[in-house]
């Protein structure tokens, strides 16, 4: 598959990904994860990453039992890097500011989630 092929498929695997989370699906969201996979936070420190699909699962299912319901606006760019997607996203909380943040996503070579990287807007809310 050409570079470009592979960048568009990992973003798609993206859009299904946030698909999965409004939908709260958590049996198909974890199907998008290598075993390995991690979650890191640059602006919270080396101690807020979640590693390991089971991990993941867990913080997920307990995020899906205790937020309530909200929408995920999310821009999906694949990168020059076609193993990298960028996804800025709009979180809407009922009575609530929209929440803004970006997440970095790293792929394996099988299009699986190895990495992603959530980093906050801190700058100006509406």
């Amino acid at each position: 598959m050409a570079s470009e092929q592979v960048g568009e498929a990992n973003a798609r695997t993206v859009e299904r990904f946030y698909q999965s989370e409004r939908d709260r699906d958590l049996s198909l969201w974890v199907t998008f994860w290598h075993p390995d996979g991690r979650q890191t936070f640059p602006t919270l420190g080396q101690e807020a990453t979640v590693a390991g699909i089971r991990s993941l699962e867990a913080v997920t299912k307990e995020k899906f039992a205790v937020r309530p319901p909200y929408g995920i606006l999310a821009v999906i760019d694949p990168l020059a890097d076609p193993l990298k997607v960028l996804a800025r996203l709009t979180l809407d909380y009922p009575q609530q500011s929209p929440i803004h943040l970006w997440c970095l996503f790293h792929f394996d070579t099988a299009g699986l989630i190895v990495e992603v990287e959530e980093i906050f807007d801190r700058g100006a809310s509406d």
